[in-house]
């Protein structure tokens, strides 16, 4: 196992434009208010690899040479910082989902309420059930950066790509940085939406069938290559 770590190690090659992306949307994420001082998030799957922000480390002060590479396993290749505590939930998802090269992670307000009061969203806006998925779950409580966090995490995000942390926050996915950010703004609005609705009054859900052919239509058709 040894030779095999030293293998990988000596074949890797940093990709400066990835590590930049995670700085550039790391600070979109800040000013969207998204998260608060260094609290969240952000990696992307490269290949054999996952590049991520490290712990602890304020935005607006990252720069490429602060991003950590890590492999499958989470063994680190690149970089002097400790990569984020939630390393485990970005790998567990990745193993998961072949389909998902991105991951963001954040704390915004209505999506922390949503996992602190609910079990689930309901399909209840178009965008939403397009973006995100017909019923959006809240995931079993777990304790930050544990491997039962990761599992109770990919187990209520199942197809989806958005899960609410039990008493946490909010994780999104996509095929890239650019989807996995538009699926927190999305996740964002829909469960301000939602805890608005529930304070006026009764709440129109839409139909099953619709949600599973505007969610098909999303994912078969609408995004753009």
């Amino acid at each position: 196992m040894a030779k095999k770590t030293k293998k990988s190690v000596e074949k890797f090659s940093f990709n400066y434009d990835i590590a930049e992306s995670i700085v550039n949307y790391a600070r979109k994420v800040s000013e969207e208010g998204l998260t608060k001082g260094t609290w969240g998030n952000i990696s992307v799957r490269d290949g054999g690899y996952i590049y991520i922000t490290p712990s602890g480390f304020p935005y607006d002060k990252l720069t490429p040479k602060h991003i950590i590479v890590v492999d499958n396993e989470g063994r680190k290749v690149y970089g002097e910082l400790t990569p984020s505590s939630e390393l485990p939930l970005h790998i567990e998802i990745y193993e998961k989902r072949a389909d998902v090269h991105a991951i963001i992670h954040t704390h915004p307000v209505y999506s922390t309420i949503v996992s602190v009061t609910l079990k689930e969203i309901p399909p209840i806006v178009e965008d939403a059930v397009m973006i995100l998925g017909e019923r959006l779950f809240v995931s079993e409580y777990a304790l930050p950066g544990t491997e039962e966090l990761a599992r109770n995490a990919i187990k209520a995000l199942g197809n989806n790509h958005c899960v609410f942390l039990r008493n946490h926050g909010l994780v999104t996915v996509g095929e890239n940085l650019q989807e996995a950010l538009i699926a927190t703004l999305v996740a964002e609005k829909t469960a301000q939406i939602y805890i608005e609705a529930l304070r006026v009054g009764k709440v129109s859900i839409l139909p099953d069938e619709h949600a599973k052919l505007l969610r098909e239509k999303y994912l078969k058709s609408y995004r753009q290559k």
